[in-house]
């Protein structure tokens, strides 16, 4: 019975502790970057910056996130990844946050470099216990060719901002990208 009463207080304890992996990579040569959203979540202050990485002819190659942690955070107060299209594009995404071994945060789908869209699925971590993941879709549009932007698919908005809200077992909503019930 105490292990029951244990669990929710278990898993925010693993959802706090979720973060962007520790690796850091900067930027590759030859590579220019464009932004697209900032991510932040509601139980730190870590914010988080999303942009394509383009090459020399505006052609998308990837994408490149940093994060600058929380003031408390050890020991780099910020990281930056690189995802490359072909990871993207692979059956399982890339994982773009976890906490303590759990892959919390995948980002998969389909860019086309060059054709200036894509559609990309945001799959999250929504209930620890179960082990159940839910998922939004995000459309990408190129403006100019070196301006890209994230779009709402369920209402078309842009989107500039993302809130990653949790609760006790995972995470609740991608405020701003999935549909608000």
């Amino acid at each position: 019975m105490k292990f029951i009463r244990l669990l929710p207080i278990f898993f925010f304890l693993l959802l706090s502790s979720i973060a962007l992996p520790a690796v850091a990579a900067p930027l590759p040569a030859g590579m220019t970057t464009v932004p697209l959203a900032t991510i932040t979540n509601d139980r730190d202050t870590s914010v988080s910056e999303i942009k394509l990485m383009l090459n020399d002819q505006a052609v998308v190659q990837g994408i490149y996130l940093t994060t600058s942690a929380s003031v408390n955070s050890s020991p780099s107060p910020q990281q930056s990844r690189v995802y490359w299209l072909a990871g993207i594009e692979s059956n399982h995404g890339v994982v773009l946050g976890q906490g303590q071994g759990v892959q919390a945060i995948f980002l998969r789908g389909d860019i086309k470099p060059r054709n200036g869209y894509g559609s990309l699925v945001i799959s999250y971590l929504s209930n620890g216990i179960f082990r159940s993941y839910d998922q939004c879709r995000v459309g990408l549009q190129r403006v100019d060719p070196y301006n890209w932007q994230l779009v709402n698919s369920y209402n078309n908005q842009p989107i500039t901002h993302i809130e990653v809200q949790t609760w006790a077992l995972g995470i609740s909503t991608l405020k701003n990208v999935c549909p608000t019930a």
